[in-house]
């Protein structure tokens, strides 16, 4: 099956390293979200490297601002400004989002204003970024986890972030769409129920990635049988 994103981590919260995954366009290495685990295998392995590109611009697109998702991205501002000598793009789902990272950035990491910018995702003119689809996740951060429409290399791609159900997302699952959704093999009611997503998935002419795992051995287990695979670990 072939890929569209791939992945520095794919793990849960309380997993070793947490999800996040990254895609390339032209000169551009997009990150989305960026956990201090994918701030330390950029720093370790280089983000040039990872993106096979010299000099890449620097985009981190937000989910929500739980910290295994948000928690690097400070650290990869800092430094990229002051290493790499670039700056870093971070795009927000909403304005209230974008806020609560202001102050993350601003006032508790202490960034420099010249290091960075914020920007919406209805202002950021990127012409991979289709949408964001609001989704309910932690209920204290109701209203504010959302999932992305993007469109990577060519194809349609729908990614879920944090949510506790899928049904905000299938009105854009389209025929070839690449669908990488968080999943858990517990029913909670913060997170997807690995067998609700295969029952409401089933029969759509998708590709199924499968991210955000709290046991990556057990999931496989779980979609032997079906069309479903692991979201792609960058190698």
């Amino acid at each position: 099956m072939d890929k569209c994103l791939t992945f520095l981590g794919r793990g849960s919260a309380f997993t070793s390293e947490h999800n996040s995954a990254f895609f390339t366009d032209g000169a551009e290495l997009v990150l989305i979200d960026c956990p201090m685990s994918s701030f330390d295998k950029l720093r370790r392995l280089g983000a040039d490297n990872i993106a096979g590109i010299s000099g890449a611009e620097l985009t981190v697109i937000v989910t929500h601002t739980h910290g295994d998702h948000v928690g690097g991205i400070p650290m990869l501002i800092h430094y990229a400004y002051h290493v790499l000598k670039r700056g870093v793009t971070v795009i927000a789902p909403s304005d209230e989002v974008a806020a609560d990272l202001r102050f993350l950035i601003d006032r508790l990491e202490g960034c420099s204003p010249d290091a960075y910018e914020l920007l919406t995702a209805d202002k950021a003119g990127r012409p991979w970024l289709l949408g964001v689809v609001p989704t309910s996740h932690s209920p204290s951060l109701e209203g504010r986890c959302f999932g992305y429409r993007l469109r990577v290399n060519g194809k349609n791609v729908v990614y879920t972030g944090d949510t506790s159900s899928v049904d905000p997302f299938l009105p854009y699952l389209e025929p070839g769409t690449y669908f990488y959704s968080e999943v858990s093999l517990h029913r909670t009611p913060v997170h997807i129920y690995i067998d609700d997503l295969l029952a409401k998935t089933a029969g759509l002419d998708i590709k199924l990635f499968l991210m955000h795992l709290d046991d990556a051995e057990k999931t496989a287990e779980a979609i032997r049988s079906s069309s479903a695979e692991l979201a792609p670990l960058y190698e």
